[in-house]
């Protein structure tokens, strides 16, 4: 199993901002792939949901906020999805084509 998964985060409007999800028991940590953007997390324990849009290859976490981020291959949405399951044990929704 892979530990980071390259994705884009929606940073604004019509805005992308790479970054490599990570994910411990506790939190999905999104650090930036270059030095554009801050590093956040977003805690275990705040998660509401997960879903993952195989149209699109897009993932959006629900918590105090919505994140969405976006993958560049059915691969890293994959991964994406099997990190988060196996390291947080959450629920996950997946909306298939």
């Amino acid at each position: 199993m892979k530990t980071s998964v390259s994705t884009k985060v929606q940073t604004g409007f019509f805005e992308r901002t790479e970054y490599k999800l990570k994910a411990s028991a506790e939190a999905l940590t999104f650090e930036p792939a270059s030095n554009c953007g801050a590093a956040f997390s977003i805690p275990a324990s705040g998660i509401r949901s997960v879903t993952f849009h195989e149209a699109g290859l897009k993932m959006e976490i629900q918590a105090d906020g919505m994140t969405e981020a976006h993958f560049a291959s059915a691969d890293d949405w994959s991964d994406a999805m099997n990190l988060i399951k196996e390291t947080l044990g959450l629920k996950i929704v997946c909306e298939m084509k």
